[in-house]
């Protein structure tokens, strides 16, 4: 195995490592976690909010609407980003019941932000 068959695969892997490190900053700066376990619920929480984004697409597929990858219309990426911030802010209340409601919606809908456009862009500039 050499570096050449691992890159497209490190090319899948690397963007979602590092927005799940933005996400994890906006969890720390927000001082909902410390760092390292901000990390681990960043990474826990967007693997379940993309199971719930896989979800809605197959849902939306299925009521004739055709996704075609980065050209979503933008009524659709809205909407995967508002389910995306809905999931993490309840997500992120489970996992620490102390803090304020309002600093965890807060947080999602900043780490959502910053881990949708670094996606977009990360895509559509390797395309």
């Amino acid at each position: 195995m050499n570096v050449q068959s691992v890159t497209p695969f490190l090319l899948v892997i690397a963007p979602f490592v590092i927005a799940f490190l933005l996400e994890a900053l906006v969890i720390y700066f927000f001082k909902i976690k410390r760092f390292w376990a901000a990390l681990g619920v960043a990474i826990l929480v967007n693997l379940i909010a993309l199971a719930v984004l896989y979800g809605a697409s197959l849902l939306i597929s299925e009521l004739g609407y055709h996704l075609n990858g980065l050209r979503l219309a933008f009524p659709v990426f809205f909407t995967f980003w508002w389910i995306s911030v809905i999931v993490d802010g309840l997500l992120l209340q489970a996992f620490s019941r102390r803090s304020d409601a309002r600093r965890i919606y807060l947080a999602s809908i900043l780490m959502n932000t910053l881990s949708f456009v670094f996606l977009y862009l990360f895509i559509s500039n390797t395309h």
